[in-house]
């Protein structure tokens, strides 16, 4: 009886050592052509572009104050999202347009110039550096001697000044 679980077990593992080989590449298919964008990839092309086309139509709702610009970077980004999903093509390729990024956090994606990512909140770039201002003037006199005198918020108590 033991003999026969044996054998049976060794069958078992070799069906599923053989199954989980893999199988060959379908006859008439190049194994090195380039294959589509896999499902995770088209579901994010297709999230990012249902957001896309929903800020449109809040701007379209609202009085154009100077939205023109916006506009056209919403339309240009759906329109490379459309292309690449009839195109077949992979996230990286729609990446490779300059239009999109990925959140560095969650992995979504999102528009180069959103400074949050619009599925976390994480900050996704720097936020622009203000123009170095000239260092201001130095009082003549040192500060130390103001503090001791003063006794100014150090939370220490003054010390009384030397003679």
């Amino acid at each position: 009886m033991q003999e026969l679980l044996r054998r049976l077990l060794e069958r078992s593992k070799q069906k599923i050592d053989r199954s989980a080989g893999g199988t060959p590449v379908p006859a008439g298919i190049d194994p090195s052509e380039q294959r589509g964008p896999t499902a995770r990839e088209r579901t994010l092309m297709r999230r990012r572009l249902r957001a896309l086309r929903r800020r449109q139509e809040a701007i379209a709702a609202q009085p154009l104050e100077g939205q023109t610009q916006e506009i056209e970077q919403l339309e240009a980004e759906a329109q490379a999202i459309d292309h690449a999903l009839h195109e077949k093509k992979t996230l990286d390729e729609l990446l490779a347009t300059g239009l999109s990024k990925r959140c560095s956090n969650c992995g979504e994606l999102e528009a180069k110039r959103d400074p949050f990512c619009p599925n976390c909140g994480v900050q996704t770039e720097a936020p622009a550096q203000p123009a170095p201002h000239p260092p201001a003037a130095r009082p003549a006199h040192s500060t130390a001697q103001t503090a001791v005198i003063t006794g100014a918020s150090s939370g220490r108590s003054p010390t009384p000044p030397a003679h």
